[in-house]
């Protein structure tokens, strides 16, 4: 396990951060394909794997922070040089997409809106805009969220631990009433309820405080016990059940089982699996922040020239079109992702 972690980076969890990445895509575009469609109802919740990813961002950052003196400015830098160039490109093409396939009138009122709200990531935030343009970025849009307040929230865990873990029960608690309680009904619901119990950060921000209690747990399990060799996988099998016998009038998307994630994130950090190691699936992980931008504008452009050129059948498509995916966003962390987040981190502010 000499090469398991590089840094503060925990090489098995960035692993799992390609499956999350891939299960979205699969969940967005690829439930009708074989072998996917034999379990329809599970892929069809592959968007379950977006709380993964709030609770994995909080306990990364706290791994990451825990022990540094945090200068906010050159914190702030390394998160915008982390997420922002590609975002900005991935919103670019989207936009292109819509307008050479679908008619967007980019000139309009409204697009000035979209393209603003999501270029400055507050689409999520506002009723009627979170799945605007690029869909997948109303999540980016709470990262920047959680990224803005984390050095606070971290101060705040470190000063009185009792009462951050009772503001997360709470919050925890809150997201879960309104959400269930609206659930149900959402398809009949105005906007401006559908979009707050859905996809306001509020309703987000407790999957990420758990994950930062996850990792303030791991850093006092660590050296203590590696004998449970057997968890992560027997805690991936009950998750699997967990979404595949999901009732459907309860939903998990603002972090019902993320108490779950939050040991299996845990289980993972201690254990260290050795498939999660696989050089190939770490270096999938640490290029799944483009595969999951950049899935819908690749996708739909990718999709709208083969229907109107190459006739490609679905099937075989969706894995061309993830290969085609993986390529561009091994080519964008290669050129662009690492560049420009050195240049950006990099920056002297006066």
């Amino acid at each position: 396990m000499a090469n398991s972690t590089t840094g503060s980076q925990i090489n098995a969890l960035t692993a799992t951060r390609a499956v999350a990445a891939i299960l979205v895509f699969i969940h967005h575009f690829g439930t009708g394909v074989f072998p996917f469609n034999k379990a329809v109802y599970f892929f069809s919740s592959g968007n379950i794997a977006v709380g993964y990813f709030f609770v994995l961002s909080g306990f990364v950052l706290y791994i990451s922070y825990c022990n540094k003196d945090i200068s906010y400015s050159s914190y702030i830098r390394k998160r915008i040089g982390r997420i922002v160039p590609v975002y900005w490109i991935a919103l670019i093409l989207a936009i292109l997409a819509g307008v050479i396939y679908y008619n967007y009138e980019w000139q309009s009122w409204l697009a000035l809106r979209e393209l603003t709200y999501s270029a400055l990531f507050i689409q999520a935030w506002i009723p009627s805009y979170p799945m605007c343009l690029n869909g997948p970025g109303w999540t980016i849009s709470l990262e920047m969220f959680f990224y803005i307040i984390f050095p606070f929230l971290l101060l705040l865990q470190k000063r009185n631990l009792k009462i951050f873990a009772i503001l997360t029960l709470v919050l925890y608690g809150l997201a879960q009433y309104f959400h269930l309680k609206y659930y149900t009904d959402r398809h009949s619901l105005p906007d401006n309820i559908v979009d707050t119990v859905f996809f306001n950060p509020v309703m987000h921000i407790n999957q990420f405080m758990i994950g930062m209690i996850g990792a303030y747990l791991y850093g006092l399990m660590k050296n203590k016990s590696k004998n449970l060799k057997w968890l992560p996988l027997a805690l991936f099998v009950g998750i699997v059940f967990l979404i595949a016998e999901r009732p459907e009038n309860i939903s998990y998307q603002v972090g019902l089982i993320a108490p779950v994630f939050m040991v299996f994130i845990i289980s993972i950090a201690l254990c260290q699996p050795r498939v999660l190691n696989y050089k190939p699936l770490v270096y999938l992980g640490e290029i799944s922040y483009g595969i999951y931008i950049l899935q819908q504008p690749v996708y739909k452009l990718a999709g709208n020239f083969n229907t109107l050129h190459l006739h490609i059948p679905p099937d075989i498509f969706f894995w061309l079109a993830l290969l085609l995916l993986i390529a561009i966003a091994s080519f964008s962390y290669r050129y662009i992702e690492v560049p420009l987040k050195r240049k950006i981190t990099g920056l002297k502010l006066r």
